[in-house]
């Protein structure tokens, strides 16, 4: 439910010492952000592939770390002959393939440790649902003056604002791009070769295989109307990735 403050509107481009660019892939992003979450995880400014906060950044299959032209089960690295129901790794149902019970990805199949480093990796689902419960997330249709819709999430003031959504048309909140937080880019999503729903749809993989199904993984979903940080999808679609230092 959306929590409306009734504050007034503080939008504005006030702190340019915030937008530091993040680091290239092959580099270590050192760009991170404490949001003051009890986990002490810190965010990093970027996706994955992104040389900015309002960048989209690259797409990448569960558990691949490797971009590619087509998202689809025939180019998955972890099914056989294009089958859903013939999974090689992170499987745990019989009917689905070789069963390993692996339900988290390992570090050699997390892009944001295999690009970043060994203190770095891609959100738990545990990870998303902090961050959704313990900061306040605001939509925008153009960050900084890019053009780019997506959630600014902060850090909060006041524990009445944890776990706010300010949604598009929303009593704008109190937080202003001077305090801290981070950028979630609405970066839509790769299916086959098509990018899909970007500037309206967020799309960020967690390392959690899927609650029902071993073909599914745990995701982050949002739309300027909507935060879901424990949905399913396919683990052929190529999502946006957003790194976690973990303390």
């Amino acid at each position: 439910m959306t929590k409306k403050l009734f504050l007034t509107v503080a939008l504005f481009a006030a702190a340019a010492t915030m937008f530091v660019a993040c680091e290239k892939e092959e580099d270590v992003p050192d760009n991170v952000v404490d949001l003051g979450l009890p986990s002490g995880n810190l965010w990093a400014t970027c996706n994955v592939g992104a040389i900015n906060p309002w960048n989209y950044g690259d797409y990448y299959a569960w558990g691949e770390t490797q971009t590619k032209d087509n998202y689809n089960w025939e180019t998955y690295i972890y099914c056989e002959y294009g089958n859903y129901l013939k999974l090689t790794k992170y499987n745990d149902n019989a009917r689905y393939g070789t069963v390993d019970s692996k339900t988290t990805l390992e570090s050699a199949d997390d892009v944001a440790t295999a690009a970043f480093g060994a203190e770095y990796s891609m959100p738990t689902l545990a990870d998303w649902e902090e961050l959704a419960e313990k900061c306040c997330w605001v939509w925008t249709s153009d960050y900084n003056n890019h053009g780019v819709g997506g959630y600014m999430v902060f850090r909060t003031k006041n524990d009445t604002d944890k776990g706010a959504k300010f949604y598009e048309g929303d009593t704008p909140s109190a937080y202003s791009l001077s305090d801290a937080h981070i950028f979630l880019p609405a970066a839509g999503h790769r299916k086959d070769a098509s990018l899909i729903n970007d500037g309206s749809f967020g799309y960020y993989w967690s390392a959690s295989l899927g609650a029902s199904y071993p073909e599914l993984a745990r995701k982050l979903l949002f739309t300027m109307s909507f935060v879901g940080p424990d949905g399913d999808d396919g683990r052929e679609c190529g999502f946006s990735v957003r790194p976690v230092k973990r303390p």
